[in-house]
C-alpha cells in the first residue's frame, strides 16, 4: 500500500469516527480497527492521534491551495468549499472548538490557512516574501473566517452557504482582494 493510501484510509476512518463522537474521544485503536490496518501501519504514518488531525488539516489545505492556483478554482470556490467543510464536520469540529474557545485545531487550522494563503498570494503576484500590511490582513481575515465558519456549523445559524460565502467575501479587506479575488 502507497504511503499515501494508508494515511487517507487513516483519515477517512477518523472522519467517520467523528461523526458518532467527539475526537477527544475516539482512540487510536478505534482508528486502526475502523480502517482495517495494522496500529503498527498507523505508528508508520503518525506518531499519534493529533499528527494524524494536523496531516488531514494539511493535506486538504494543500488540495484546496493546487486548485486554487490551476486558475479554474476561484477563491469563491475555495470558501464555499470551507464552508461545507464545516457543514459536513459539525460533530469533528464541536470537539475540537468546543464552547468557542482557541484551541490547538483552530489554531493549526488558522496558521495552515494563512501560510496557503500567503504562499498562493506570494507566487501568483512575485513577492518573495508577503509585505507586512498584506499578512496583517491576511491573517486577520483567515482567523475571521474560521470563527465565523465555526459559529455558522457550530451554533446552526439560519444562514445559506451561498449568502455565508457572499458576506464573507463583502467583509474582506479592500487591501486583500486584489491579490485574493483578482
Amino acid at each position: 500500500m502507497k504511503r499515501q493510501k494508508a494515511k487517507e484510509v487513516f483519515g477517512d476512518a477518523l472522519m467517520a469516527l467523528a461523526k458518532t463522537a467527539p475526537v477527544d474521544r475516539i482512540t487510536v485503536k478505534q482508528i486502526v480497527e475502523k480502517s482495517g490496518l495494522s496500529l503498527q501501519t498507523f505508528y508508520n504514518h503518525f506518531h499519534d492521534k493529533e499528527d494524524l488531525v494536523h496531516w488531514l488539516h494539511q493535506s486538504g489545505g494543500e488540495r484546496m491551495l493546487a486548485r486554487l492556483e490551476g486558475n479554474r478554482y476561484s477563491f469563491h470556490d475555495l470558501t464555499m468549499d470551507n464552508i461545507r467543510f464545516y457543514a459536513q464536520n459539525a460533530n469533528y469540529l464541536r470537539s475540537d472548538f468546543g464552547e468557542g474557545i482557541v484551541n490547538h485545531y483552530a489554531e493549526l487550522s488558522g496558521e495552515n490557512t494563512y501560510s496557503f494563503l500567503a504562499a498562493f498570494i506570494c507566487r501568483r503576484h512575485g513577492f518573495a516574501e508577503l509585505p507586512e500590511e498584506l499578512s496583517f490582513y491576511l491573517r486577520m481575515y483567515v482567523y475571521a473566517c474560521l470563527h465565523i465558519f465555526a459559529e455558522w456549523s457550530l451554533k446552526g445559524w439560519n444562514l445559506p452557504e451561498e449568502r455565508l460565502a457572499a458576506y464573507l467575501e463583502q467583509g474582506m479587506p479592500e487591501k486583500l482582494k486584489p491579490y485574493l479575488m483578482g
